[in-house]
């Protein structure tokens, strides 16, 4: 099943943010269930997110990682993590000037806990989720 761009089954229905862990995808879904923009993401490399269903509960346009681990844009927050720091989508981090990751790593997990995703990308999820907005993890 990886690599491909299908939406996972079972994962919900209407307007939503699906967010599978094992494809390390995101999907955009309108209110007709229709994908409006699928694209890679790093998600974490500890197993510290689970499935279910969550709602934007908080966004930022700039943040900083915890641990002073960089900066970031676009923060969509979600649930917190088993360690109570919150976990959500944001731009690749930026630390001393540099990203953390490269865009093309995007695709695997890279993150302390959160869903990093490259700037345009994270961008077009900031302006489809408003706080309240239903997100969906899936395996």
């Amino acid at each position: 099943m990886s690599g491909t761009t299908s939406l996972p089954p079972d994962s919900g229905e209407g307007r939503r943010i699906v967010f599978s862990e094992g494809q390390q995808r995101v999907w955009l879904v309108d209110d007709a269930g229709k994908v409006v923009r699928t694209y890679l993401v790093s998600g974490s490399l500890t197993d510290n997110l689970f499935e279910g269903t969550y709602e934007v509960f908080s966004r930022s346009r700039h943040a900083i990682g915890i641990d002073d681990s960089g900066t970031m844009e676009y923060f969509v927050r979600f649930t917190h993590g088993t360690g109570g720091a919150a976990i959500g989508f944001h731009t690749i981090p930026v630390d001393d000037g540099k990203p953390v990751q490269t865009r093309a790593e995007l695709g695997t997990p890279q993150s302390h806990g959160c869903i990093r995703q490259a700037r345009r990308d994270a961008i077009a999820l900031w302006d489809f989720a408003p706080v309240g907005t239903t997100v969906v993890v899936t395996a």
